[in-house]
Order: C-alpha cells, then structure tokens, then sequence
C-alpha cells in the first residue's frame, strides 16, 4: 500500500500540488487522470523522489519514504528513452541488474516478459529494428523485469496501439495481482476507466475526485422515452423510491431518473403511461467529472 498523506509543491507563485493525499492499494492498478497542466508528472516525480515535496509524506506499508528508499521501484517516466543498437534482451537485463537482481534472474524475467509482450521473436533484434508500439512495450518489459516493489508510470498509453495496450494493461494487472500497487498516469479517461480499478482526478494541483472506478462512475441512470414526458417527470418527482428525475429531451419526449436496481427502475416504469422504450445508462467518468478538469 503506497499513501501520499497532504503532498504540496510550489514554486514561487504557482502552486503544482495542493494538500494531494490518496492511497494506491496493493494488487489494484491506481490510475493518476488529470491533464498535463493538471500536476500529474510533478505528482508523479514526488512519488518517485525525484522533486521533493515542500509539504506532506510518502509511505509505502506505514514507512515514510526517504531519500533513497525506492531502489525496488518501476518507474517509467513520460519522457522515453532507450540505447538504439542494443539488443533488446540486453537493454532489459542491463536495466534490471541496475536495480541489484542477479544476472540470471534478469535474464529469465526478460524472456517472460518479452513472451508475454508477444515480442519473444524480437529479443534479440536491435531496438532501433523495433516499430515504435514493439518499443513501448519493451520500455514496459525493463519496467517490470526487477520484479520492482511499486510500478510507476507516467503517461501510461504513450506510443500504445490497441492491441498492445491490451498485452500491457494484462501485464501490469498480472503483477499488481502478486500483490503489488500499480500507478499510471494519464489524460485518457476512456483508458482509465478501462483498465484500472480506482481512479484519482487532478485538477489544478488538487484531488478533485478519488475512488474506485464503479464507486466514481456512480449509479445507473434510466431513459424512457413516452407520449409526455412533462406530465411523467411531474408523476415521479413524488415518488420516494426513484432520484434525479429529469426531462432529457422535451422534443422526442425523454426523461430519465435515478432508482435503486434495475427491477425497481422497471417496476417504476410500468406505472407510467404511453411508454415506447426504456433503458439504463451508465455515465462515463469523462460525463461525471468533465466539468471538474
């Protein structure tokens, strides 16, 4: 379990953090979604030590974290790089054995992860030989081949088509389940939400929100379209078991509301009259929290 507890960073008039805290949990993948103004690296270069925070605390299992004390952390900044003419196998072992694992242990963990990446076939090929989505997954290989403590990732989809975001997410999901806590961050709510299980929203250096993917995207709301749609919005706002009831479209006659499970949702609808087509609809984490970016 990582805890950031009140992180703040400034510098001379411009506040980056503000009193950040959230807990990125062991065996979940913990995604950081903010725009790049939002304070999403500088968050991400205090969890990882790199700039000091001029407030608050880092913990990993109740330890404050200190100078020097992330020697088992995966990070892989947004700001990519590689050695062109190495073999990749090589590049991977050479920065695993950069984290103290020995030799052999490298070089296993790196034939797993390339198997994994659907790279096996391109181990022993110079990087620069490499399409750039094979590259990204190769920076995700040398992230994990020291089988690190904490995985940290900044700008989590870049150069990332569909598919191999698919094998990554798979990965990074596989060592988060060995007991682990993953954190990503991005600006792609729509892989977020996706892929990880809690979320955590930056805005303008704060936690604007912060929680499970299910618990942020909230309650399923209910659509009907009917003959008057006025008329039936009046006959459910004196309802106590439905919420939120409003007229969506006036023109085609559409309300929606809020109720406690889909069979009360139905059981509700039956009561009212003219009814032509009824569903759910679940609000996407963009559609939640657009106005907060």
């Amino acid at each position: 379990m990582l805890t950031l507890k009140e992180i703040s960073l400034r510098k001379g008039k411009r506040t980056y953090l503000d009193e950040v805290s959230f807990t990125a949990k062991a065996g979940r993948v913990t995604a950081i979604v903010g725009t790049r103004s939002a304070g999403r690296t500088e968050l991400v270069r205090v969890i990882m030590g790199l700039i000091s925070a001029d407030e608050g605390s880092i913990e990993l299992e109740d330890f404050e974290l200190d100078f020097g004390d992330r020697q088992n952390f995966g990070y892989l900044p947004a700001e990519r790089g590689g050695y062109p003419n190495m073999r990749v196998i090589d590049q991977i072992v050479y920065l695993a054995r950069l984290h103290g694992i020995t030799l052999g242990a490298a070089e296993r963990n790196a034939l797993t992860l390339l198997s994994h990446l659907e790279l096996a076939d391109r181990g022993y090929a110079p990087l620069k030989n490499l399409s750039g989505t094979e590259i990204a997954r190769v920076d995700i290989a040398a992230t994990l081949a020291a089988d690190p403590d904490v995985v940290v990732i900044d700008d989590a989809f870049s150069g990332l088509d569909a598919q191999s975001t698919r094998l990554v997410m798979s990965l990074l999901r596989a060592h988060a389940s060995s007991g682990v806590p993953v954190v990503i961050a991005t600006d792609d709510w729509e892989a977020a939400q996706a892929y990880a299980d809690d979320v955590v929203l930056i805005s303008q250096g704060k936690v604007a929100a912060a929680g499970s993917v299910e618990k942020l995207r909230g309650a399923a709301k209910y659509r009907v379209e009917l003959d008057n749609a006025e008329a039936a919005a009046q006959a459910l706002k004196s309802r106590r078991d439905v919420s939120d009831v409003s007229v969506v479209d006036r023109r085609d006659n559409v309300i929606s509301f809020r109720a406690e499970d889909a069979k009360s949702a139905a059981a509700t609808v039956a009561t009212l009259d003219g009814v032509k087509s009824f569903e759910s609809v679940r609000p996407t984490l963009a559609e939640q929290y657009k106005e907060a970016l």
